[in-house]
């Protein structure tokens, strides 16, 4: 992936993730968060992809790009989807947004390929749209997640 000077995604990357803003986001090597010791300071930065806001996607691409990508599928809205719909939990509203199926197990291998605080932290403090739902109750209430298999062309993209 290219990355400019500041560190933000090239041109590629911001097109495959429209939808998200990046920002700058100082960390630590270590992650024992409860150091006392720990300051600002001693933090290096770098670069985190965050939720955004509809007005700030039709800011970056524009209208007419957004009607192409999704009005012209009768989707009105990216980020506003819970607020519009009054979305409770996902289990409570047969129209609600879910993950996908593939695409979470991507991510769910990622995170445990990095070690337990990093899967127990994904698994616990990730949540659906519906801001409730953690990953880990979504996967144990829906378990086939993990043998969601990619297509054979995303197979060694999407496989941790």
């Amino acid at each position: 992936m290219v990355v400019d000077e500041d560190g933000i995604p090239g041109i590629d990357f911001l097109i495959r993730e429209e939808t998200y803003d990046f920002v700058h986001v100082p960390y630590r090597e270590t992650l024992d968060r409860y150091n006392p010791d720990f300051s600002h300071s001693d933090s290096k930065t770098g670069v985190l992809c965050k939720n955004s806001t509809d007005e700030a996607y039709l800011k970056r691409w524009g209208q007419a790009h957004f009607d192409r990508q999704y009005k012209q599928f009768g989707i009105d809205t990216i980020w506003g989807w819970s607020a519009i719909h009054n979305q409770t939990r996902y289990t409570d509203d047969p129209q609600s947004i879910r993950p996908c199926a593939v695409y979470l197990r991507h991510c769910c291998l990622a995170a445990k390929s990095m070690g337990v605080e990093c899967w127990n932290s994904f698994l616990d403090e990730t949540y659906l749209v519906d801001r409730e739902t953690t990953i880990r109750q979504y996967l144990e209430d829906h378990p086939h997640v993990m043998d969601s298999e990619p297509t054979p062309e995303l197979r060694e993209r999407y496989s941790g």
